[in-house]
């Protein structure tokens, strides 16, 4: 199975768990609130659209025929191409075991930094300013948008 059918079997699975949890898994499970200024079904539709609109992109991109220059280059793949995405998920395990015990919006910081670092990102102004607007920004999400107190 060449590059091309990989990605459009990963974005039609993509798309079906998408709709699967929008249309099934959110009601049931999601209590719908009107006494806050979004509903607590907000995040999950949104997360849910995105990953939709990615499935999309996924499939569509699948399609250009640029993409099979590349296809030789890709299935040459040696240990170090799992290191980073091996990373990636111990961030991402090391995030979920740590926000309740120092908070959400710390731990998001931390993990953004990290993955910056990963990903090869080294000016420090990037490092640093980017986390630290996204961390304001969640903030003000939660205590404008969602009417929290913190």
């Amino acid at each position: 199975m060449n590059q091309k059918s990989k990605d459009r079997l990963s974005a039609v699975v993509l798309a079906i768990i998408a709709v699967f949890i929008g249309a099934t898994l959110i009601p049931g499970q999601v209590e719908d609130t009107q006494s806050i200024a979004l509903s607590p079904r907000f995040f999950p539709y949104f997360g849910c659209t995105l990953v939709g609109i990615g499935a999309v992109f996924l499939f569509i991109s699948s399609f250009d025929k640029a993409a099979g220059e590349h296809e030789t280059a890709a299935s040459k793949q040696s240990v170090g191409t799992w290191f980073r995405p091996l990373l990636t998920v111990l961030v991402i395990v090391l995030f979920i075991s740590v926000f309740e015990t120092y908070g959400f919006i710390l731990s998001v910081s931390a993990m953004m930094f990290l993955l910056f670092l990963i990903n090869g990102v080294r000016r420090p102004a990037t490092l640093i300013i980017i986390p630290a607007l996204v961390t304001l920004a969640l903030y003000a999400l939660f205590v404008i948008g969602l009417g929290m107190s913190v």
